[in-house]
């Protein structure tokens, strides 16, 4: 992963995409803040579950940190690239970068990481042999 840069869409192998909403703007006509760390979820959402990882009741993802790099200005209307690419894998947590791109430019990223969690338990848990190495074949 030497070759890895965040801000480039080159870097990133798995997509999804999202729309600005009007609602989504601030008083000074931008996309707010708080509007990119609900464009980063569908990507990580749509991520896990090409894996398995959000499957119903029985197995689920949760985040329990999130750091995002604002880098551009996002206007109204846009149709946007999220990228995601895993960074780290352990026992039952999973660390991912994720970026929007408007075009091929990067306006955030962020570093996130999530447990495997089992609802009814209500604990982390392990990943599965077929979870690990479907998520260790993008690393």
């Amino acid at each position: 992963m030497s070759d890895f840069d965040p801000l480039s869409p080159d870097s990133y192998r798995f997509w999804a995409t999202e729309h600005v909403r009007f609602a989504d703007l601030d008083m000074l006509g931008h996309v707010n803040n708080k509007a990119y760390a609900t464009y980063f979820e569908p990507g990580r959402i749509a991520y896990f579950s090409s894996k398995g990882l959000n499957d119903g009741p029985k197995v689920g993802m949760v985040m329990v940190r999130l750091e995002i790099d604002y880098r551009k200005e996002i206007n109204f209307p846009a149709t946007l690239r999220v990228g995601v690419r895993p960074l780290k894998l352990t026992k039952s947590t999973i660390t991912l970068s994720v970026a929007i791109f408007n075009g091929d430019i990067c306006s955030a990223n962020s570093i996130s990481t999530a447990i495997r969690f089992d609802p009814v338990t209500r604990k982390s848990t392990p990943f599965t042999d077929i979870e690990r190495a479907a998520l260790e074949a993008d690393l």
